[in-house]
């Protein structure tokens, strides 16, 4: 007999398959995961790291990490928060491990940039010049149109910090 569907409200679970055990399929919970976020979580890898090659590299292992550790979740329903929340910080961590790569090829020089034709590279520009924090803070404020709150919980600090970095 085939397992049954479930509907996890607000997770995009809905097209996940329930095992004998009564848990939620980890590949179907993940399929539909990536069908339901992936554009998203992939616009805000791109605008924390700076880079669509890296971004698409970042929510590809936040996926697998999810997947991987898929039994860590205590309910499907918080998958796309923990999925959020990996992106999150992969692109944090992958800002930092650039900015001393470039600081070493550099010698703490910066770079001129030419002046760019458009709204998005402006955008962009800006946010890459912000300290990763901040950077997190705005794109998850503003672009993610996540609360104050929600921010907080992604970025693992307090809303008054969230608050001061927006």
């Amino acid at each position: 007999t085939a397992a049954p569907v479930v509907g996890v409200p607000g997770s995009g679970l809905h097209l996940a398959a329930v095992g004998d055990d009564g848990r939620v399929d980890r590949d179907a919970a993940v399929a539909a995961l990536f069908r339901l976020h992936y554009d998203r979580l992939s616009r805000i890898a791109l605008l924390i790291a700076g880079d669509s090659a890296r971004a698409e590299e970042l929510v590809q292992e936040a996926y697998f990490l999810t997947w991987r550790h898929w039994d860590r979740i205590r309910s499907p329903g918080a998958a796309p928060f923990y999925l959020q929340r990996t992106v999150v910080n992969l692109a944090r961590s992958s800002v930092r491990r650039r900015m001393v790569e470039l600081r070493h090829l550099l010698g703490d020089r910066e770079e001129v940039d030419d002046p760019d034709h458009g709204q998005r590279l402006d955008l962009e520009r800006a946010l890459a010049k912000l300290p990763v924090r901040k950077r997190a803070c705005v794109v998850l404020r503003h672009y993610a149109d996540c609360s104050e709150q929600e921010t907080a919980d992604l970025l693992g600090v307090s809303v008054g910090t969230v608050k001061s970095q927006t």
